[in-house]
């Protein structure tokens, strides 16, 4: 196929009269076949179909005219490799014109991966009269015209002749003037007769050379009457496929293909369904391409390419009738649904190799037959690429984060079964390869996802048949699949390799990437050593749990002998910005069936051996056995040493996780305890994330979060500890970010005697406070009231909604207090670190940081109204004390009180075995002197099962003079 060029149709419609058209036909198509260069020819017999892959479609005009004709009902496809043309059979009997074939230009678009099929790229040249021996033009339904097959001096056609008419059908030999030449000899019994011979309309169908061109294969659409049904729903068709010698014009051998049964019924009582051999193409003596093309009214159409094997097949030349014999039919296997490549199912009919493409392939065309009916799709042309290069495990995983035969169909893939996959939403398998090949980059272990029934068992040898995909999840990277379509299992498989010893053998890097993911260097680049490990079978060392486990069954391991930084008094791994990131490894579930609930500090034993997998933007480990747990560590049982007193207000902040009257019932009590035992009833407790009183239901109107605060507020009681006065703003609905229809906000529980609200006005979600007054006389308009509830920074146009500050004016011990209480955007939209942009972009920075300029200039507000003013900003920031937003806050002559914690207890909440700090006290100079403040860790270092929220609180000590 050369590039696309611009060409003249050779033959539209013109005053010529008929007989100098004929002559003029002739001419040119002799010339064409004696004077063009020739293109590469398809290859001779090397190895099986192992690949085949959608490179376009192009489709014609519906009134396309050539000659007078129009150019429809394409039946048959043929190339002539010696002048790099295709030929094209129309199935018109003579309704719409004279028998007849045209000749075509096929010029895809190079592309930097071969060639791609657009609108345009399909070009008919001319049209070809068909003649009868004589040399006359065939009567109006004097035959049907279906297969044709190109031959340096002619062409070969098959017609599947008019059985209710008692016209035979017929194989013969065309010149290159179109002229039948001869016909091959055909058995009486495919002659129409009473219950015997070709059914109408269900003929000779296929016809095809093999590439030597000495062979010449037809075959019928459905059985002969004679032989055994038509295909119907649960029934198959012994369609037979005759094998002519050409040398000697004799036929050589018959044999039985099984068209499949009709998959669907009609949508009407008596609705058309069939199904049928369209089309065969040799791919040598012994082995073809078969296209078979359903349709059912009501449903339509569905077209599949199998490739069939006549080794071991009876010959039934000697069998008349096949009804009474028993006999073996061909083998044959699935290659493709091109249903799978998005292609819109039509009557494919027609299908040829063409050339040999620029990277080696071997080019496949088909072609639509639309009947002349304007309801079914206009004439399609679809070009695939044929591999016959041996398809291993390494090669579907290619070097590189993307597998090199993405979206192509692969077949004979071999492997063992390491590890099976029984979930109900996505069931599939793990597999490596035997025989490894000799390049580290390339993961000899693969991903495939098939039907429940199709799941194999572990251990067992497998060759397999599907499409090669990459399956990507939000910002993640892609994760190279299988989707199976056909699983052949036989017995336990040869010992595999041992697995890759990870860390103690193979180290792995401790930076992710320094390349922007351009260059593929698995010694480098962690993410790149973990791509050419996915799928495959890893031995890992025991070590230190430093993620808990999750409710959904995962934790972080630290393993022994890798090098970490700082860590945390509970045996954790400290988030250190200025440090290379040390990833801890996730160990899942899938495969194991549970994995231990375990507290930050606990011990595995090891070595651990599991697969790699990739989910949620991390790469993990997942077992294939259970856990040995060599000791259990119990974390989170801290209490505050502060507690207030006549002159010492407490004040704490405490992020409670989706809190809502509408969730588990028993969370209450837990957060009850937590709080009057633990935290020993503070003063004020600033909350975040709490619900509406309907929970994560969206739409439902619902924005109050009155029964949740009540409900916390007597959880606290039940517990034992004080009474509070819950003081919240409903939020805008939906506007504020969360789990949809959550609409979570920030809140305030004031210990009753002990503090006051000083309330002003009635302020809604946009309502706007401020501080009025100076010295003695500082006040806020309203209290409680927002802080810049219109500014861009709280009122976001992209992302995740942000919950608007909180701010109150308090009386404790009959001075003044102000607090601001915050819930900051999230990182919900930043990059992962494992993500699949490297670097990693954070947009969430920018958010803070608008918002911490907000909330810093409403505090500062404060400040120049009273130098002395008492002001608290609290709350779960979402960024650590080093960070940017974070610093802008509690510049001086702010301090955030948190940076007085000891590093090893500074965090309170636990990312993927990462221990950060995000919840903040920052005050004035006026209550920084003799502040003390504590880290509680009762959560974030517990597993999910016994912990009461997914942050830690943070509680300070304040000096209210």
């Amino acid at each position: 196929m050369r590039p696309r060029r611009e060409a003249p149709i050779l033959h539209a419609p013109d005053p010529i009269g008929t007989a100098v058209r004929r002559t003029l036909h002739a001419a040119v198509l002799a010339a064409a076949l004696l004077a063009t260069p020739r293109a590469p020819a398809e290859p001779e017999a090397a190895g099986p179909v192992t690949g085949l892959q959608l490179l376009g479609r192009c489709v014609l005009a519906r009134d396309l005219t050539v000659d007078g004709t129009v150019v429809g009902g394409l039946s048959g496809l043929a190339y002539d490799r010696e002048a790099d043309r295709y030929w094209a059979l129309s199935d018109d009997r003579g309704a719409r014109g004279y028998a007849r074939a045209y000749r075509l230009r096929i010029d895809p678009n190079p592309t930097a991966d071969g060639a791609r099929l657009d609108a345009g790229s399909v070009t008919v040249e001319a049209v070809h009269r068909l003649l009868d021996l004589e040399g006359r033009p065939f009567p109006p339904a004097g035959l049907d015209p279906e297969g044709i097959a190109k031959a340096p001096d002619g062409f070969y056609l098959s017609s599947e002749g008019v059985s209710k008419n008692g016209i035979p059908a017929f194989v013969a030999k065309l010149g290159p003037d179109g002229r039948v030449v001869r016909q091959l000899p055909l058995p009486a019994r495919y002659l129409p007769g009473d219950g015997r011979g070709v059914r109408d309309n269900l003929g000779f169908e296929s016809l095809a050379l093999t590439p030597d061109r000495s062979v010449l294969f037809a075959g019928l659409e459905n059985a002969l009457e004679q032989d055994g049904p038509a295909a119907s729903p649960g029934t198959r068709s012994p369609a037979r496929i005759l094998r002519f010698d050409l040398a000697r014009g004799a036929r050589l051998a018959e044999y039985v293909y099984p068209v499949e049964p009709v998959s669907a019924s009609s949508t009407s009582p008596d609705g058309i369904l069939l199904n049928g051999l369209s089309d065969l193409l040799p791919l040598d003596g012994e082995r073809l391409l078969a296209l078979e093309r359903q349709y059912v009214e009501g449903v339509g159409n569905s077209v599949r390419v199998y490739e069939v094997s006549l080794e071991g097949a009876t010959d039934v030349s000697a069998l008349d009738s096949l009804s009474a014999t028993e006999w073996t039919p061909a083998k044959k296997s699935l290659l493709l649904d091109l249903a799978e490549l998005g292609i819109p199912p039509a009557n494919f009919e027609g299908m040829t190799f063409g050339p040999v493409l620029p990277d080696g392939r071997q080019s496949l065309v088909l072609v639509t037959d639309d009947n002349f009916n304007p309801r079914q799709e206009a004439t399609t042309f679809v070009l695939l690429a044929l591999d016959r290069t041996p398809v291993t495990v390494s090669r579907i995983q290619g070097a590189g984060h993307r597998s090199p035969l993405e979206g192509r169909w692969v077949t004979g893939v071999a492997g063992t079964v390491t590890a099976l996959d029984e979930d109900k939403r996505s069931p599939g398998f793990w597999m490596e390869s035997r025989e490894p090949d000799a390049d580290a980059r390339t993961s000899e272990g693969l991903r495939v996802t098939c039907p429940a029934g199709m799941l194999p068992r572990a251990g067992q040898a497998v060759l397999l048949s599907g499409f090669v995909e990459e399956a990507a999840q939000g910002k993640g990277l892609p994760v190279t699949r299988l989707r199976a379509t056909r699983v052949d299992a036989s017995g336990p498989a040869p010992a595999l390799p041992p697995p890759v010893s990870l860390f103690d053998v193979l180290p792995v890097p401790s930076r992710v990437d320094d390349d922007g993911l351009t260059a593929f260097e698995p010694g480098q680049d962690a993410v790149d050593l973990w791509e050419s490990l996915e799928g495959m079978r890893v031995r890992v060392p025991g070590g230190t749990v430093v993620g808990p486990t999750a409710s959904y069954g995962e934790l972080a391991l630290l393993p022994d002998g890798v090098p970490a930084g700082a860590r945390t008094g509970a045996g954790g791994l400290l988030f250190s910005p200025g440090d290379p990131l040390v990833e801890p490894v996730r160990m899942g579930r899938k495969l194991a069936g549970k994995v231990p609930d375990l507290d930050v500090g606990s011990r595995l034993a090891g070595p651990i051996e599991g697969v790699v997998d990739y989910d949620f933007s991390s790469y993990k480990v997942l077992p294939v056995s259970p856990l040995a747990v060599a000791s259990e560590a119990s974390a989170g049982e801290a209490t505050t040493s502060l507690a207030g007193d006549a002159r010492r207000l407490t004040i704490a902040t405490f992020n409670v996780e989706n809190l809502s009257v509408a969730g588990d019932p028993a969370r209450f009590g837990q957060l009850g305890e937590v709080i009057s035992r633990r935290l020993c009833g503070p003063d004020v407790l600033a909350l975040e994330e709490v619900q509406d009183d309907s929970g994560r239901t969206a739409g439902d109107g619902v924005v109050s979060s009155r029964a949740t605060l009540d409900a916390l507020v007597g959880g606290i009681a039940a517990a034992g500890g004080p009474r509070y006065e819950a003081v919240w703003i409903d939020p805008v609905p939906d506007r504020e970010g969360g789990q949809p229809g959550g609409n979570i906000r920030v809140a305030l529980l004031l210990r009753s005697g002990r503090v006051e609200l000083v309330r002003r006005g009635s302020a809604g979600p946009l309502d706007a406070t401020e501080p009025l007054g100076e010295g003695r006389d500082l006040h806020l308009g309203l209290s409680p009231g927002r802080v810049a509830p219109r500014s861009a920074a709280f009122d976001l146009t992209e992302g995740e909604g942000v919950r608007r500050s909180l701010a109150v004016e308090l009386r404790f011990a009959g001075k003044p207090l102000f607090v601001v209480v915050n819930h900051w955007s999230s990182k919900s939209d930043d990059d992962r670190p494992y993500g699949g942009t490297q670097p990693p972009r954070a947009p969430t920075a920018a958010r803070r940081l608008a918002q911490a300029r907000e909330v810093r200039g409403f505090a500062e507000r404060l400040l120049r109204a009273d130098p002395r003013a008492r002001v608290v900003v609290l709350g779960d920031l979402n960024d650590t004390e080093r960070s940017e937003p974070v610093r802008h806050l509690s510049a001086l002559p702010f301090e955030n009180l948190v940076l007085r914690v000891p590093e090893a207890a500074r965090y309170s909440f636990n990312f993927g075995g990462v221990s950060a700090l995000l919840d903040h006290v920052v005050v004035s100079p006026e209550l920084s002197r003799e502040a003390e403040v504590e880290v509680v860790h009762v959560n974030a270092d517990r597993a999910d099962s016994r912990r009461s929220s997914d942050h830690d609180p943070v509680v300070a000590r304040l000096l209210v003079r």
